[in-house]
């Protein structure tokens, strides 16, 4: 065999060893809880990895209890098929959102809200009004 060429198996390599269990903290931020997603999905796959406990914060929390909800209905491939579920539905749902990029915005590449009419009046008002004045008291 010619030096530097490696050969690889297209057969899936079967591991035989015990489970490890495992302890989950998920972080937020909703980016996060979408590689989150993708990280929990690929976890997933390997049977000698159970999850013993998961807990999060913000789209961690989404993400644990959608995950212990879809496994509990159908096991691994429940929490995956759970979790593709959900986060298909929150990218659909966000097509619709009035918080979207410009056109300028989408032309340039850039990955921002600071330029969107709606984000920077939302903003600008969360500086002047606390969420206490809205509150009859």
């Amino acid at each position: 065999m010619p030096s530097g060429v490696a050969l690889v198996s297209e057969a899936p390599v079967t591991i035989d060893r015990s489970p490890v269990l495992v302890d989950l903290a998920l972080q937020g931020g909703g980016a996060h809880g979408a590689f989150t997603w993708g990280v929990l999905d690929r976890l997933l796959e390997e049977p000698w990895l159970d999850i013993d406990g998961v807990s999060g914060t913000s789209a961690g929390a989404m993400n644990a209890a959608v995950l212990v909800d879809g496994f509990a209905d159908g096991g691994r491939d429940g929490a995956r098929s759970a979790l593709e579920s959900f986060w298909r539905s929150v990218s659909d749902g966000a097509r619709f959102s009035p918080f979207q990029r410009t056109p300028l915005d989408l032309l340039l590449g850039r990955w921002t809200l600071d330029n969107s009419p709606l984000y920077v009046i939302m903003d600008l008002m969360a500086r002047m009004v606390s969420p206490y004045d809205l509150v009859a008291g």
